[in-house]
């Protein structure tokens, strides 16, 4: 049921985004004359945990809502650098927060707009994190950094202080992938 690209033309282009805009046939033959994608680098998060159990967040500005919101650390892949989606992954970690993990652990992927973006978000739990350097960050990035426990965690989830859409559905498969791990340990 995949939509033919009869002609691809892009719109714009800067750093790691374009815009393009497809005209496609559909299976039943109709033409859609523009249909409009944004094609990004897959990104990644992770979820960061130390070993006393305390969840590492960060606390970041986002200038198109204007708030400060809660998240976890991740950012782009850059195709320019050679390394695996788990090295991305550890490396943004590094990068926002400054610690690090031996033991990270792919959740799962999904895709944060499929309507309008060709990219896939890949979401990691880091297990045993502990502070190895200073935060580096990129040249406009900001962070905070916030240390808080599962039940907190929980609770930002519940009351929507954890309002970052992408974020929430992160959150929220790593913590079921955590308690289905924690019962089967305890079978």
């Amino acid at each position: 049921m995949k939509w033919k690209v009869l002609e691809s033309s892009e719109l714009f282009s800067s750093g790691l985004f374009q815009l393009n805009s497809h005209r496609c046939e559909l299976p039943d033959g109709r033409i859609m004359p523009r249909y409009f994608v944004m094609d990004f680098p897959d990104w990644v998060n992770v979820l960061p945990i130390t070993a006393t159990g305390e969840f590492v967040l960060i606390k970041q500005y986002r200038h198109a809502s204007g708030q400060m919101h809660i998240e976890i650390p991740g950012g782009s892949l850059d195709p320019r650098i050679t390394e695996t989606i788990a090295e991305g992954a550890r490396r943004e970690l590094r990068e926002e927060t400054g610690y690090d993990s031996q033991n990270v652990e792919k959740v799962l992927s999904h895709y944060p707009n499929p309507a309008l973006q060709s990219n896939r978000m890949h979401t990691f739990i880091a297990y045993d994190c502990v502070k190895v350097q200073e935060q580096n960050f990129d040249e406009f990035e900001d962070l905070e950094i916030y240390m808080c426990d599962r039940d907190q965690l929980e609770r930002h989830l519940a009351n929507g202080d954890i309002d970052h859409s992408i974020m929430v559905a992160s959150v929220y498969q790593a913590l079921a992938h955590l308690k289905k791990t924690e019962s089967l340990v305890g079978s």
